[in-house]
């Protein structure tokens, strides 16, 4: 009798909490640089890791991305060497990615 119509609870992939959904890339190229944009502006973070690019084109794609996360309200954090956590608002709201950043920085310590 009472049921709405909100459909999140009964797709899975919302069920999954924001690190489950973290897309782990390894980026060749800055062609790449849009594709990630896209899965960002989808509430699902990225940690990219930019071990392959020149230090240009990191730079280029770092801007770029962290622009993205910017205009979502959300967060980049830099978690080594040249990997980075990027994610909108959203996909921060949960939690497990603020945790992921403290025990991260807790083992690197």
């Amino acid at each position: 009798m009472f049921f709405g119509k909100n459909n999140k609870k009964k797709n899975p992939e919302y069920l999954l909490t924001a690190f489950e959904r973290l897309h782990n890339v390894i980026i060749n190229s800055k062609d790449e640089m849009l594709n990630l944009a896209d899965i960002i502006m989808d509430n699902r973070a990225i940690l990219a890791n930019f071990e392959k690019l020149s230090i240009e084109d990191a730079n280029y794609m770092l801007t770029f991305l962290s622009g993205v996360v910017y205009a979502l309200e959300g967060e980049v954090h830099k978690t080594g060497t040249k990997t980075f956590l990027f994610g909108s608002k959203v996909a921060y709201e949960d939690g497990t990615l603020g945790q992921f950043i403290i025990e991260r920085h807790a083992t690197n310590e």
